[in-house]
This record gives C-alpha cells, structure tokens and sequence, in this order.
C-alpha cells in the first residue's frame, strides 16, 4: 500500500476486489470500531454488549487509538464479568482492574466454577482458593476495616506474585 510506484499492479485499496490487508484482524472487530465513527445511531451509539467493546479494544489496542481504548475500557468495566476483566487487564494491560477483579471473586460467596477455572488457568485458581481461604480464616493481623484488609491482602499477594514472575 505504501509503494511509491506500484507499476503495473492494482494498488490495494482502490477497489473491493484489492483491498488493504490487516493481518489477523476480523471483520466483525473492525466493523464493530468503524461502528465508532459511523453509527447507525448516533445519541446512543451502536455497541452495548460485552463481544462488541471487546472488539474495541481489540483493534483499539492494536494500532494505539489511545482515546477508543479508554473508552473501550470505560463500557467494558460495566459489562465483563471478574474473569473478563482479569483476562482482559493481562492482555491489554489494565493493571488497575486486577484488584477488584480478584476482590470481587474472593468475597463472592460461590466458589470458582469449572470453567471459570479452565479459562483463568492452575495460577490464578490457587492464588484465588489461598486468598479465599486467608479471608475465611481471618488470618489477617493489620488494623483495618474488613474491606481495606481484604484488599490489602490481595493487592499484596498480587504484587508478590507479579514479581515472582518477572
């Protein structure tokens, strides 16, 4: 595409047949940001579910649309689950989500399901059950509200474990 002197070549983006190639992106992600700049409808905006800001962000990230992926960021914080969020903050580096992705599951009162532990993987499913566990077990010996120690103890061991891994 960015060829000074194509020659004889069809040069790409001039027509539906020679199109500009954006390696694996998908169709439905890039329609779904072009959706941003041209809505069907424009006071409310044509994306509302999880799939859809998800491809957001997805595109938005990849070619650093900085503004889209904090917007991206913003509408996915209503709509994923603490297990997307956690998925998420690795991929697309959202580091301010993981704690309260991990609160919310500690003090929740089910306990992770088969597939919520498939898709976060054996790390987290044991730093989540330990976590549980110390705050079942009120091991904590920090003077402070029961929210604020829960959430040092897992900003804690988060950090710990992120520099275990670097």
């Amino acid at each position: 595409m960015f060829t000074l002197n194509p020659g004889d070549a069809p040069a790409e983006g001039r027509s539906d047949e020679h199109p500009v190639p954006l390696p694996d992106v998908k169709a439905d992600d890039f329609a779904r940001f072009l959706s941003l700049f041209y809505p069907s409808n424009v006071i409310d905006g044509d994306l509302s579910t999880f799939d859809e800001w998800t491809s957001v962000l997805r595109i938005s990230h990849r070619y650093e649309f900085d503004e889209y992926c904090k917007l991206a960021v913003q509408r996915l914080e209503t709509l994923a689950t603490p297990i997307d969020r956690i998925l998420l903050a690795r991929e697309y580096d959202i580091p301010n989500w993981l704690e309260n992705a991990y609160y919310d599951l500690c003090v929740r009162e089910d306990s992770l399901t088969y597939d919520e532990g498939v898709r976060l993987g054996m790390a987290d499913v044991i730093l989540i059950a330990e976590l549980r566990q110390r705050i079942r077990g009120a091991v904590m010996r920090v003077a402070l509200p029961p929210e604020q120690r829960i959430r040092w103890m897992i900003f804690s061991r988060i950090n710990a474990t992120m520099t275990q891994a670097e």
